[in-house]
């Protein structure tokens, strides 16, 4: 299954898109173009996040259960995603 979708993102950490069953392969787009969006467990922050600088993608694999959250420096930081399911 593809789902996809959009987010804003602002200085609490956010879940990014639903938890899948299965193993799949998210692609997470930073829509804006001067703010800097950070990735990582429950417990994310912009000190210890994985860095997605403006405008750029990244893809990440994830095994069945696993959720991945976000967080931005700012408020109202759009971001899209798109999860492809791998049976």
């Amino acid at each position: 299954m593809i789902t996809n979708g959009r987010q804003t993102v602002g200085t609490t950490a956010v879940k990014i898109a639903s938890r899948a069953s299965v193993y799949s392969r998210l692609y997470i787009h930073n829509d804006d173009n001067t703010k800097d969006l950070y990735i990582g467990g429950p417990d994310v922050t912009s000190s210890n996040g994985y860095k997605i600088v403006g405008l750029s993608s990244e893809q990440f694999d994830l095994p069945p259960l696993d959720d991945m959250y976000m967080i931005s420096g700012s408020g109202n930081h759009p971001i899209s995603w798109i999860r492809i399911e791998i049976r």
